[in-house]
């Protein structure tokens, strides 16, 4: 009897744990952060300035102020720009494994000999005949929002656009939380900021709303975040079966021999 209750307790203890240690694998994966933000390598950013600095860009940029083609106005273009981020579809649609913010364009601004500047929006085009798609002006727009709002990021932020009911939204974007930005002041807005988990939850109530695939929904509803709650559910069943089941066979009364 002793030799059958031991192996029993041995059993019971093995498989808890091997229950427990798969619990707490898929608490860690579930819990392991996900990448926020998509960065744009300095190679590419510096294609882009590059490209602000092209005729078509120059020419854009003058008409967008008004200056004659014949005119002989002089126009400095800057030498650094700013990457603009924008929420990634693909996330919006329910796929919250990648990146929530993805570049949208750069930002480069250009100067004219009065003082008036405009920015340059830069982003990757895709060729009309076809093949890799390539930096090349897209519009402009006559202040310099982007880079008065860059000046007030953090090393660990970026600048984040987002259409919201009021027209652009802007936010000092990091891995934790979003902040909104007051554009034209300079100044971040100190109050407001909204955590990366709140962000993402309503994103995702917004999406079913508005009648987001099933299967995001689903995902949603039962994804890998619940199975571990299951698994420690059963390994606390297990356990509790396994010492009830010793406390029984203790009390029972033991066989006599004649």
């Amino acid at each position: 009897m002793h030799g059958r209750t031991e192996r029993l307790t041995a059993l019971t203890i093995l498989a808890t744990a091997v229950l427990w240690c798969l619990s707490s694998q898929f608490l860690a994966v579930a819990d392991s952060p996900h990448p926020v933000v998509e960065t744009l390598p300095e190679k590419e950013v510096r294609a882009a300035v590059a490209a602000a600095g092209t005729p078509t860009a120059v020419n854009l940029a003058r008409s967008n102020l008004g200056i004659p083609a014949k005119e002989t106005a002089s126009l400095r273009v800057a030498d650094r720009g700013t990457v603009v981020h924008h929420l990634n579809p693909a996330f919006g649609e329910g796929n919250g494994h990648l990146p929530l913010a993805v570049p949208g364009y750069v930002a480069v601004t250009a100067r004219a000999g009065d003082g008036r500047k405009v920015t340059l929006q830069i982003a990757r085009v895709t060729p009309a005949e076809g093949g890799t798609p390539r930096w090349a002006p897209v519009a402009a727009a006559q202040d310099d929002t982007e880079a008065d709002l860059a000046r007030t990021l953090e090393t660990d932020e970026v600048l984040y656009e987002n259409q919201g009911p009021r027209g652009r939204e802007w936010y000092a974007l990091d891995d934790r939380s979003l902040r909104p930005l007051t554009a034209g002041r300079g100044k971040p807005e100190v109050s407001g900021a909204v955590s990366i988990t709140s962000y993402t939850k309503a994103l995702r109530e917004r999406a079913t709303t508005a009648g987001a695939p099933p299967a995001a929904a689903a995902e949603r509803s039962h994804g890998p975040a619940d199975r571990p709650w299951l698994l420690l559910g059963l390994a606390a069943a297990l356990a509790a079966g396994g010492f009830a089941a010793l406390r029984y066979r203790r009390r029972r009364p033991g066989r006599h021999s004649r």
